[in-house]
C-alpha cells in the first residue's frame, strides 16, 4: 500500500462516505483530505502521529490532512463510518480552512460538549445518506459538507495542551474558551505565525512585539489558553514537521533536524522524544515496519441492515 493515499472523489463535491469493518488498514496520509470516523459498532483502535485510542460505539475521531494514522481491529463486529473530504476544494468557501487544526477526542472519558458530539455524529449520518442516495445533486451534498465544515470550524477547532506525570502533553478540548481568554483570535495569529516560520530563529519577544504585547504578557496568556510556553510550541511545530519528514522522505535525521530549525540532530531527537515518546529513528522504523511490502489492507464483511438502525439512531438523536 502506498504511504500517501489518494482518494477516489466521484462527485465534483469532492466527498467521500462509506461504511466498513476494518480489520487492518496501515499507516498512511492524505495530503488535502480530512478524515473523520465514526464509531458504529464494537471497537476500534486508531493510532495517529502522537498517540493510540481505543473507540468504541459512538466514539468520533478526526485525522487532519496529513496527519499519520493507522485503523486496527480484532472486534468482528466492529464497523464504522468513514468521511472524507478534499480541503483544497473547500478553501474557497473557508478562510482560514488551510490551516485549520481540528480534534475531537470522544474516547477521554467526560467529555464536556455531549451536545456538540451529538450534532456531529448527526451531520455525519446525514452526509452518509446523501453520498449514498443516487438522488442527490452534486450541489445538496456541497452544501451538507460546507454545514460539516462549518460545523467543525466553530466547535471543533478549540484546544489546549495538558501535561501528563509532567512528561508528555496531551491535548484536549478547551471547555470555555470566552472564560479563558476573550481575544482568542490573537492566539491563532500566534499559532498560525510560528506554524509559518519555525524553520526560522523565533524569539516571545520577536512575536509579542507583533502583537503589541510585552513578551511576559504573551506569555501568560500563551499558557492559559494554549497549555504551552512559547519554547514548548515552537518545539511542537518543529517536532510535527519532523514526523511528516521521517514518515514521507527519505531525508536523513541530520537533514530533518536543519530542515525544521534545530540546531542538531541531538536536539531534535530530545525534543522529540518529548512529544512522541519516540526517538525520530525509533518513530520511522515503526512506519517503515507497518509499511512492509505485505501490508495490505483487511477489510471484514458486515451487517449493513444493522449499521442503517445505528444510523436512523443518530439522526433521530438530535
Amino acid at each position: 500500500m502506498e504511504y500517501i493515499e489518494k482518494i477516489g472523489y466521484r462527485t465534483p463535491a469532492r466527498i467521500k462516505a462509506k461504511l466498513e469493518s476494518i480489520a487492518y488498514y496501515p499507516f498512511h496520509i492524505h495530503n488535502d483530505d480530512v478524515e473523520i470516523i465514526c464509531v458504529l459498532n464494537g471497537t476500534v483502535k486508531i493510532c495517529d502521529s502522537a498517540a493510540t485510542y481505543a473507540l468504541s460505539y459512538g466514539d468520533v475521531h478526526i485525522f487532519n490532512k496529513k496527519d499519520p494514522h493507522k485503523i486496527t481491529s480484532d472486534d468482528p463486529s466492529s464497523m464504522i463510518l468513514t468521511v472524507q473530504m478534499d480541503c483544497s476544494h473547500y478553501k474557497h468557501f473557508f478562510d482560514h480552512l488551510n490551516e485549520a487544526y481540528f480534534i475531537c477526542d470522544t474516547s477521554s472519558a467526560g467529555d464536556p460538549y455531549p451536545l456538540d458530539i451529538k450534532y456531529l455524529r448527526f451531520q455525519l449520518a446525514r452526509l452518509y445518506r446523501l453520498y449514498a442516495s443516487k438522488k442527490t445533486r452534486d450541489l445538496a451534498l456541497e452544501a451538507c459538507g460546507k454545514e460539516l465544515l462549518e460545523l467543525l470550524l466553530s466547535h471543533f477547532q478549540q484546544y489546549v495542551y495538558q501535561e501528563a506525570k509532567g512528561k508528555t502533553a496531551n491535548i484536549v478540548r478547551l471547555q470555555n474558551v470566552n472564560h479563558l481568554y476573550k481575544n482568542y483570535a490573537r492566539m491563532y495569529r500566534v499559532v498560525d505565525y510560528v506554524y509559518d516560520h519555525f524553520h526560522e530563529k523565533l524569539s516571545l519577544r520577536q512575536v509579542a512585539q507583533r502583537e503589541y504585547l510585552s513578551p511576559a504578557h504573551l506569555s501568560r496568556y500563551m499558557k492559559e489558553t494554549l497549555g504551552l510556553t512559547f519554547s514548548q510550541l515552537v518545539s511542537l511545530a518543529r517536532c510535527e514537521e519532523a514526523s511528516l519528514l521521517l514518515s514521507a522522505t527519505r531525508k536523513t535525521v541530520d537533514q530533518i533536524a536543519e530542515e525544521v530549525g534545530f540546531a542538531n540532530r541531538k536536539h531534535l531527537a530530545v525534543q522529540f522524544k518529548k512529544w512522541y515518546e519516540k526517538t525520530p529513528s525509533q518513530y520511522r522504523n515503526a512506519i517503515l515496519k507497518d509499511l512492509n511490502s505485505t501490508a495490505q489492507v483487511k477489510l471484514r464483511s458486515f451487517d449493513y441492515a444493522f449499521s442503517q438502525i445505528i444510523l436512523d439512531m443518530y439522526l433521530d438523536e438530535y
